[in-house]
């Protein structure tokens, strides 16, 4: 079944947040790698964000107020209707592009030396520290601009549950189905990184689908 996007009928507060600079350039370049230059173009003009084509924001980890979640989840949704059937795995792929480059770049704000030594330790410790150390990257960059970043992590034995309430992926959307593959690739590729581990990761609820939050469920049992 192929995804169905619209805006949301009345305004959704999230769409008004701003997300870092780097990310928003990260996801692009992704998205240039998988759909080329020409396609991103498409997708760029189609999602109302021609502003952006040939002009993708600057490297930089820290929010300048200037990309709202809004155009974050109008680039995701564009790249969704782009790709049509292979919109999940395209965008998964998209995500952990973003986030191999994002994991180069983030060693400070992410206690990246931490999570270095976090490698010894069992697995169940090692996905919390990822958990943990990405949502207090994610919220210091948020409370820089008097914003609030909410997520949270939960051990559930057999898995972890990671929740976001405040998702950019599809803020202001309402669909058919989740939606937010990209940060399923960014939980992907977070985890393989830090584990050596290829595990399950499937977004479970969704913002889009009327959920309060975006619930992704990761299994402890490696897939190979």
């Amino acid at each position: 079944m192929n995804v169905q996007i619209s805006d949301k009928s009345s305004h959704d507060p999230v769409c008004d947040m701003h997300i870092t600079d780097a990310y928003m350039r990260w996801a692009l370049e992704a998205a240039e790698e998988v759909a080329g230059k020409n396609g991103l173009g498409v997708v760029l003009r189609q999602a109302n964000l021609k502003h952006l084509i040939d002009n993708y924001p600057q490297e930089k980890l820290a929010v300048s107020g200037t990309i709202s979640y809004e155009e974050y989840a109008n680039l995701n949704a564009g790249l969704l209707n782009f790709f049509g059937r292979a919109a999940k795995s395209m965008t998964i792929r998209i995500g952990r592009i973003s986030t191999r480059r994002a994991i180069d770049q983030q060693s400070a704000l992410f206690g990246i030396a931490a999570l270095m030594a976090a490698k010894i330790m069992p697995l169940s410790m090692q996905l919390k520290m990822l958990f943990d150390a990405q949502i207090s990257g994610f919220q210091k960059l948020s409370k820089s601009v008097g914003e609030e970043y909410a997520a949270h992590s939960e051990d559930c034995g057999d898995y972890f549950m990671f929740s976001i309430q405040t998702c950019a992926m599809c803020a202001g959307k309402t669909a058919n189905q989740p939606i937010c593959h990209l940060y399923t690739g960014t939980l992907q590729e977070s985890i393989k990184w830090l584990t050596g581990k290829d595990l399950d990761v499937r977004e479970l609820e969704c913002r889009a689908l009327g959920a309060p939050a975006c619930v992704w469920q990761i299994s402890k049992k490696p897939i190979n």
